[in-house]
C-alpha cells in the first residue's frame, strides 16, 4: 500500500515536473465565488408558541436581525426562576403574545446559568430574572423590562421598540 501511494506521488511529480513546453496558454481561472448567505437560524417548530431561534450566540441572531431588518426580543430564564417559568407557562403561551413577538420580532432567549447565557447577561447587564430586552439589530438595547411582564407589558414595550427603529 505505502509501496503504491509512493509510486503514485513519484508519478504525479514527473508529471508536473515534465519539460516539454506547450503551446496552448493555461486555462483562465475561474472567477471567485460570492461568499454564501448564511442561512437563517432555525425556529422553532411550534405554530401556536414563540418562535425562539435555536441559537446559544446571540450574534447570529443579530446578523440574521440586520439581513431581516427586525429587532430583536431576548428573554434570560433559568431552571430555578418561579416568576420565570410563570412567564413561560402563562404568559408567553397566550396567542396575542407569541402572535405579536412572532410577527414583530425575532425571539431569542437564553438560559441564565448557561456558559453563553453568562456572557450575554454580563454584555447586557443583567442581575435579576426575569428579564427581557428588545434589541435593535446591532445589538443595541430598546427597551428592557425586569420581572414578570404581563401580555400589556410586552406589547407595550414592543410598540416603543419598533417605534425607535423607525427613528
Amino acid at each position: 500500500m505505502l509501496r503504491l501511494f509512493f509510486l503514485l506521488c513519484l508519478s504525479t511529480l514527473f508529471a508536473c515536473n515534465s519539460s516539454q513546453k506547450t503551446a496552448s496558454p493555461p486555462p483562465p481561472r475561474p472567477k471567485p465565488a460570492s461568499p454564501p448567505k448564511p442561512a437563517p437560524i432555525a425556529t422553532t417548530p411550534e405554530a401556536n408558541a414563540i418562535a425562539w431561534l435555536e441559537s446559544e450566540r446571540l450574534m447570529p441572531v443579530l446578523e440574521q436581525a440586520q439581513r431581516e431588518k427586525k429587532p430583536v426580543f431576548v428573554e434570560f430564564h433559568a431552571s430555578w426562576c418561579a416568576p420565570c417559568k410563570v412567564m413561560e407557562e402563562e404568559i408567553l403561551t397566550q396567542p396575542e403574545t407569541f402572535r405579536y413577538l412572532n410577527k414583530h420580532f425575532l425571539n431569542f432567549r437564553t438560559d441564565f446559568d448557561s456558559p453563553s447565557g453568562k456572557t450575554i447577561a454580563s454584555i447586557y447587564e443583567v442581575k435579576t430574572l426575569p428579564t427581557v430586552l428588545f434589541l435593535d439589530p446591532q445589538g443595541v438595547v430598546l427597551e428592557r423590562h425586569t420581572g414578570m411582564a404581563n401580555p400589556s407589558v410586552l406589547t407595550s414595550l414592543g410598540n416603543s421598540a419598533l417605534a425607535k427603529m423607525k427613528k
